[in-house]
């Protein structure tokens, strides 16, 4: 059915994600992951409303990649799981505290 998605699906549906230690794979599959869902929200649903093609996702930075042995390295990690979020298109982002 034509416009059904809109009334399925409304404009505040979100998802959470996680950011790992490998950038450029992390921040390229958030952008596919928005790309895609846009698609299959125009093209299978018929979606009317722009904001119901928006993907819109949470993202924590990975705590189990820090240790507590290596605090400098730890911050560095953060620091580059955030920045994958972020070139994704993240909505919100929790980072994990490094210390």
């Amino acid at each position: 059915m034509p416009g059904l998605s809109s009334i399925i699906l409304p404009p505040g549906f979100r998802f959470f994600s996680i950011a790992s230690l490998i950038f450029s794979k992390r921040f390229s599959k958030f952008r596919a992951a928005r790309r895609l869902w846009a698609r299959i929200m125009k093209e299978r649903f018929s979606t009317m409303k722009p904001e119901s093609r928006m993907l819109r996702f949470h993202t924590q930075t990975a705590g189990y990649t820090l240790t507590a042995q290596q605090i400098d390295n730890n911050i560095v990690r953060v620091a580059l799981q955030a920045l994958s979020a972020v070139l994704g298109g993240t909505q919100s982002l929790h980072t994990n505290f490094p210390g």
